[in-house]
């Protein structure tokens, strides 16, 4: 409990201390909002406004809100309220003009002739003494959000845990207290006294008087290194030209992994297949490895090669993937990347086309139906030890979790049969047979024998939760990618397309010392550090699509502004666009070898757990180059995400 709004706004603002000095407003709700709106204010030297929504009565009964607006003509109505109410747009209007003029008048007593402070581009931290049910905080957003507001923060010492989901919009909550038996937000005072209009008005009035100091760079002097180093390391990035010094960088490896901060932002799949494109067109590179199911991407690499269903397109073809999260392959900009690579093949030679592959180990059951029908074909006196294997699987249904519960319950598992399997592949792999008509059937019965022999592995290590599982599939993929290398020849190039954690070097975050490694490190560890390259990526703020839950449809999220302290922050003080940056010969710096936090988000996100999604990451050690868009907007599906026809546990742990 609190002793009044003085004392629950200090402890708000120890809450919101990462803000201190920076380019934020915070804005109080009228009345109770304000004094604690005011010392959060004082405490972290940022300018204070008043933000003011009013209730849009349903007429008749004008206890029960139809809506609210705001200043800068927003307006939100409850559409269930609305239409069971047979409200006529007149009678929304006239509600609205009159609590309009009421709006604007309690805007000109509490402001005294001051203008508003300017949101655009900048934090808005709206603050109330208490939310309870989060409608009026949540019409507040969209009203500085209509005013420019970049990022919106919503804070208040108590909130109820049932006005968080009405909140979702917001870029960050920050409150004291989030109790399970929330009644009211009286009782979480011992002094509720009503505030005046009249204690708000001299609030503002001395809030608009007193010197705001900004936070113009780090006063850390080795944040201010830091600073220096990334001016100094970064070209603009404006158009695909000035990818040339990275792209002539990257073209001495033979192998080019370049990530993405999340699966589901557009700018990170435009700038990396923009690069792919410069690296395919002038320096030779042979194939593309993905974090995708080797089944779903062959199909893709049998069409951009000119082998297969000529009369489609990518969007088509993409549309066919059915394992969640179908938007990280089945959206816009790989289609586009897809028909501009199969446009690109057919005007080449078939030995000088570019093949589309998948690393990911998931596809257990659709490998095991791919090994199954070649040997029928091609090898039917193989396929009674394929049938075991099949069988032994079968009673799970296809379900991978049940056959991972199963095992860890009764300790027999379908191991044996499936690296029975795995051998009499190999054997008839090494054998000449009409089945093999070319090295690429060849090369696809033995990776689907190999992704069924290590996903047997992967599942049954799974439910531990513990770094096997991820390490069973990074180390698969670095194998795949070893194994692609071969199968186009000595001195061919691949590009690696996968997320940050997978392709940045392990060893530079604390995933190293977990115990735990990944494509980047260990292709650094088999080939030299000439001859690979790492690119990462990096955000300040903007959308993102992910899903709430595994298995759940996807939403576009707005990413919170940078916490304090981390990459992304250091980045988005220092530069004003879009970089490159590049750390060639750039060894021993501030920036590049101090460990700060470094953004991760996966397919499944809670902005509201932010805090979980930074990876404690050496920059010089993780990468060998970056790009950073400081805001980016998400990815657009090709089509809605479905439940899984074959649900799937995500990796644990995650490596975030």
């Amino acid at each position: 409990m609190f002793a009044d709004r003085i004392q629950a706004g200090h402890q708000l603002a120890q809450r919101l201390i990462d803000l201190r000095g920076s380019e934020s407003v915070v804005l109080g709700l009228p009345r109770g909002g304000v004094p604690v709106a005011a010392l959060v204010a004082e405490a972290l030297e940022l300018p204070l406004d008043v933000i003011v929504v009013r209730k849009l009565g349903l007429p008749g009964q004008p206890e029960v809100a139809m809506g609210a607006i705001g200043e800068g003509g927003a307006r939100v109505l409850n559409p269930t309220i609305v239409s069971r109410g047979w409200i006529s747009e007149q009678e929304i209007e006239d509600a609205e003009r009159t609590e309009r003029r009421t709006l604007e008048e309690r805007l000109a007593m509490f402001r005294e002739g001051r203008p508003p402070v300017d949101l655009r581009g900048r934090t808005a931290v709206i603050v109330d003494d208490g939310i309870a049910t989060g409608a009026t905080a949540r019409v507040a957003a969209l009203v500085a959000r209509r005013l420019g507001a970049g990022e919106i923060v919503i804070a208040a010492p108590v909130i109820a845990p049932g006005a968080v989901e009405e909140l979702e919009d917001a870029d960050r909550l920050s409150c004291v207290l989030l109790p399970a038996g929330f009644r009211a937000v009286g009782d979480y005072y011992r002094d509720f006294a009503p505030t005046p209009d009249s204690e708000v008005v001299r609030l503002l009035r001395e809030a608009s008087l007193r010197p705001v100091r900004r936070r113009a760079e780090p006063g850390d002097p080795q944040d201010r290194e830091a600073a220096e180093d990334v001016i100094e390391l970064a070209a603009p990035l404006t158009t695909a030209d000035d990818l040339e010094a990275l792209a002539r960088r990257a073209a001495r490896s033979r192998f080019i992994c370049l990530g993405e901060a999340s699966h589901g932002t557009h700018e990170f799949y435009a700038w990396r297949a923009a690069l792919t494109k410069r690296l395919i067109e002038g320096d030779g590179v042979r194939w593309i490895g993905v974090e995708g199911d080797w089944p779903d991407c062959f199909r893709i690499d049998r069409w951009v090669r000119g082998h297969v269903e000529q009369w489609r397109d990518a969007r088509e073809l993409l549309r066919e993937f059915d394992r969640w999260p179908r938007w990280m392959w089945a959206n816009t900009d790989v289609a586009d990347f897809l028909d501009w690579l199969h446009t690109y093949n057919m005007a080449r030679p078939a030995e000088e086309r570019v093949g589309f592959y998948g690393l990911d180990v998931y596809s257990l059951w659709e490998s095991l139906e791919a090994v199954i029908d070649w040997l029928a074909a091609n090898a039917p006196d193989d396929l009674p030890g394929a049938l075991r294997a099949w069988r032994c699987f079968e009673p799970y249904g296809e379900d991978p979790q049940e056959y991972a519960w199963a095992t860890r319950l009764v300790p027999r598992s379908c191991e044996p049969d499936v690296v029975a399997l795995l051998t009499s592949v190999r054997e008839r792999a090494g054998l000449p047979t009409p089945g093999f008509e070319d090295d690429e059937s060849r090369l696809d019965v033995l990776q689907n024998a190999l992704v069924a022999a290590d996903a047997e592995h992967y599942y049954r290590v799974m439910l531990r939760g513990d770094r096997d599982s991820w390490n069973v599939r990074d180390i698969h993929m670095a194998d795949t990618a070893d194994r692609l290398a071969e199968h186009t020849g000595p001195g061919s190039k691949g590009v690696i397309w996968a997320h940050n954690t997978h392709v940045g070097d392990a060893r530079g975050t604390t995933m190293g010392g977990d115990g735990m490694v990944n494509i980047g490190q260990l292709l650094r560890e088999r080939h030299g550090l000439d001859d690979v390259f790492l690119l990462g990526f990096a955000t300040r703020r903007g959308t993102v699509l992910a899903a709430r839950s595994w298995g759940s449809t996807e939403t576009a999220y707005r990413l919170p502004g940078a916490r304090a302290g981390s990459h992304e922050d250091l980045l988005g003080r220092t530069l004003t666009g879009p970089a490159v940056l590049s750390f060639a010969a750039a060894t021993g710096r501030e920036w590049l070898t101090r460990e700060r936090g470094h953004r991760a988000v996966g397919v499944v996100y809670d902005p509201r757990r932010e805090a979980g999604n930074y990876v404690p990451t050496v920059m010089g050690r993780r990468y060998d180059a970056l790009i950073w868009i400081p805001e980016t907007t998400a990815l657009t599906p090709l089509s809605h995400e479905a439940e899984p026809v074959s649900p799937e546990l995500e990796t644990e742990p995650t490596g975030f």
